[in-house]
């Protein structure tokens, strides 16, 4: 008897929690990708994948930057830059050389204002190099780092990465390496960002990261130990 008010409780427990209480429908609101990418289980990652000169992700980016800020330390946001149209890898190889140089994060946002905001004209690599030496590297230092290995290197992970996940538009976000998610059927970027706040809970929940994943550890833990210890009898 006392097993089986262990077990009803466990269930219960496990039914309470997010994983099972879904609000979201896979190939509704998300996607699975086929070859799931490996990543670190002490957190959980949330991939940004953008082009700069996308009017929709410069729409997306204060959206995406609230939304990061009220996220727990578990939870790490990266940004894949894509090269979905002529021209746009120009500015995904000036994303990899700025996070090689360590200015990614201050020149992030200005690069879209700049090219949004400000209308600035980027019509070659050295227009963009220009660009970041305004925040404190010389343009022939940024150029000269572009061709480097570190960035080559990048940008190959990079075209497996998109082609892994499946990218075919720009924003879309990754959530864990495993689920796909983009604007198209969202009446707003509000509700896109549920969907991932949805994903990011579930995986951190299966990761243990959070309160509810770990009464769900314990609730296993308290329906298999009886029956273990009823089996040592």
């Amino acid at each position: 008897m006392r097993n089986l008010v262990n077990i009803v409780s466990g269930l219960a427990l496990l039914a309470s929690g997010s994983v099972l209480a879904q609000p979201f429908e896979e190939g509704q609101h998300y996607e699975k990708i086929g070859s799931p990418v490996s990543m670190p289980e002490d957190r959980v990652v949330v991939t940004d994948g953008f082009g700069y000169p996308c009017p929709a992700c410069r729409r997306f980016l204060p959206f995406m930057d609230s939304w990061k800020e009220g996220q727990p330390d578990y939870v790490e946001v990266e940004h894949l830059p894509i090269a979905l149209q002529p021209g746009w890898d120009l500015f995904a190889r000036a994303y990899y050389t700025a996070e090689v140089m360590g200015i990614a994060d201050e020149t992030h946002e200005a690069m879209f204002k700049a090219l949004h905001d400000e209308r600035r004209q980027f019509r070659s690599f050295e227009d963009i190099s220009g660009f970041y030496a305004d925040y404190g590297v010389e343009a022939s230092s940024f150029r000269n780092t572009s061709e480097s290995f570190a960035v080559d290197a990048k940008l190959r992970q990079n075209r497996n990465d998109v082609r892994t996940y499946g990218i075919r538009s720009t924003p879309t976000v990754i959530v864990q390496g495993k689920w796909r998610v983009s604007p198209n059927g969202f009446g707003s970027y509000e509700e896109m960002l549920e969907v991932i706040e949805f994903l990011v809970e579930r995986e951190a929940e299966a990761l243990g990261l959070t309160d509810a994943g770990n009464e769900t550890a314990d609730a296993h833990k308290e329906v298999v130990e009886p029956e273990q210890a009823d089996d040592n009898a």
